[in-house]
């Protein structure tokens, strides 16, 4: 079927479902006016325009117009210039559409940008908890050591306990005291940069390995001359002396760990 639109008798062809679709309200591709197409519907297409009509209308089926078999049809034909009529309820959709789909477009990027920040929250977070350990890792440092400028916090020391190889060692009775062992230790710093003097333990055990005597040692305990931010030199070797309860005959075995 053709419509002619009463404003400027440009026609278009329309079909029965987009008809239904839009209640019959169509607006002109032409002039833009809104009419009811079925009250200016027409079966065959004029051939000569009507009396004062635009000379454009006479040239109207030359333009090979398109009949709009679905809305999403009539949305690309208009698009490509084919079809001057569109249908009301196309019209008014479309706008529905593009604010909603603005709005949840600006919702999304609104959520992500909420999650990255509590994301970041929670690693900034956890780095400033755990900055001891991550310290000691030398890509992470910088980043540590800029946290703490920030928060004003401590840089935590390198540390590389690992690295701490014990040169020699010697157990004896003490010449003085009775029930008295020492411990004679000499350790070194094999780390390539200083780090804190290491706490010492000491365990005595029998023949089977089980502890029989276990003491813990600080810095200031086994070297009381040692300041609070003494460090060990890379490759100095450390002379320490402990004193011990001789647990008697049972301790067999002698065992030193660094922490």
């Amino acid at each position: 079927m053709h419509t002619r639109c009463p404003a400027c008798q440009a026609v278009f062809r329309i079909g029965r479902a987009d008809l239904e679709a839009a209640g019959g309200r169509v607006r002109c591709g032409e002039c833009s006016a809104v009419f009811d197409a079925r009250a200016a519907l027409q079966r065959e297409l004029p051939l000569r325009p009507p009396p004062g009509a635009p000379q454009d209308a006479a040239r109207q089926p030359e333009l090979g117009l398109g009949q709009p078999e679905s809305p999403a049809r009539a949305r690309r034909t208009a698009s490509e210039g084919s079809l001057p009529g569109l249908l009301i309820s196309e019209i008014e959709s479309e706008a529905e559409e593009g604010p909603a789909r603005t709005r949840t477009g600006w919702h999304l990027a609104a959520w992500g940008m909420v999650n990255l920040c509590l994301v970041a929250a929670l690693a900034a977070q956890l780095l400033f908890i755990q900055r001891d350990a991550f310290a000691q890792d030398r890509s992470l440092r910088p980043v540590v050591a800029w946290m703490c400028d920030v928060a004003g916090c401590t840089l935590p020391s390198l540390r590389a306990v690992e690295r701490i190889e014990l040169k020699r060692r010697q157990v004896y009775a003490h010449p003085n005291v009775e029930d008295a062992l020492l411990i004679d230790l000499t350790f070194v710093n094999n780390a390539a940069f200083a780090q804190p003097y290491p706490m010492l333990t000491v365990t005595l055990g029998d023949l089977r390995g089980e502890p029989v005597v276990r003491r813990h040692f600080a810095p200031r305990e086994y070297e009381p001359r040692l300041g609070r931010e003494a460090r060990m030199a890379p490759g100095s070797p450390v002379n320490v002396v402990l004193e011990v309860h001789d647990p008697g005959a049972g301790a067999r075995t002698f065992d030193l760990d660094f922490f």
